[in-house]
């Protein structure tokens, strides 16, 4: 499965299979209510644009189920249902 990163350097997007999930904490719920992944997300190889290695906390990533046509900030939101 390929994940959808945006570069910090050169704010470009781009996806990939080279990745490890690390510090997974799992669903955490927010004062708000609101869930979301405890977790961050690492490259295992250099980023086509700048080369480095980034990290990312799971809540900044792309939403890779949802179309992107241009560096937009999505967001997954995660149902009830789906999360069980």
């Amino acid at each position: 499965m390929n994940f959808i990163f945006t570069c910090p350097e050169a704010g470009k997007i781009f996806e990939t299979p080279d990745f490890t999930i690390t510090e997974n904490h799992g669903v955490v719920i927010d004062a708000d209510g609101r869930r979301r992944l405890e977790a961050r997300v690492t490259l295992d190889g250099p980023c086509p644009y700048c080369g480095q290695r980034h990290t990312y906390r799971a809540d900044e990533m792309i939403c890779p189920f949802e179309a992107v046509a241009a560096p937009v900030e999505r967001k997954c939101q995660v149902s009830e249902e789906e999360n069980g």
